[in-house]
């Protein structure tokens, strides 16, 4: 049977951090594993972290169950294999961080989100072969890709599952992302997640 660990809430929390998956994947060096993903999200340098870990392994299959947003959808660009659930979603957009200080502050952040925001476009453009530019589009708009989508845009290699049922989406309000899907609002709301 093959390795497998479930990254399931926010990335950077509990055991979802780079210690926690690199020593899984160094526990199964050279082995095929298995990690099933279902975040909204977290700590952007925490998802690229795991991203570099999972791709210094070389034999990582990500099953994505639910949604991997944000954080969670860059960590897997660095899986050999990508496969998403028919009723999951996945989600880029531009990095976001809290700050607090004077005016120069604040635009030293913003100048520090858009290098994030880049080297993060490159990373989802190695990954899927489009252009930095058009990935730094769709992450601008905050983009969410069905299976269907994220498997012709090449930012999976499969779609598996055929029925809608799924699993649940991970627990957040996602009325905090500037565009989530009906669906996702509907299956966070059936969950007693999030706004009304």
């Amino acid at each position: 049977m093959i390795p497998t660990l479930h990254i399931h809430g926010p990335i950077g929390e509990g055991q979802n951090n780079p210690p926690a998956i690199g020593a899984f994947l160094a526990e199964n060096a050279g082995r095929p594993v298995c990690l099933v993903v279902n975040s909204f999200g977290g700590i952007a340098a925490d998802g690229a972290a795991i991203m570099a870990l999972i791709e210094q392994h070389g034999n990582v299959r990500a099953e994505v169950m639910g949604v991997a947003a944000s954080a969670a959808s860059l960590l897997v660009m660095g899986a050999a294999r990508i496969a998403v659930h028919s009723a999951a979603h996945m989600m880029i957009h531009d990095p976001s961080n809290l700050v607090w200080g004077t005016a120069e502050d604040l635009r030293r952040e913003a100048d520090n989100l858009d290098k994030l925001a880049d080297t993060y476009a490159r990373a989802y453009s190695r990954a899927t072969g489009h252009p930095v530019e058009r990935v730094r589009g769709w992450m601008t708009a905050e983009t969410w890709l069905t299976a269907e989508e994220a498997e012709a845009l090449n930012f999976c290699d499969e779609v598996f599952g055929t029925d809608q049922s799924g699993e649940a989406v991970a627990a957040f309000d996602y009325t905090r992302f500037k565009a989530p899907p009906p669906a996702i609002l509907r299956a966070a709301r059936q969950a007693g997640q999030g706004a009304a």
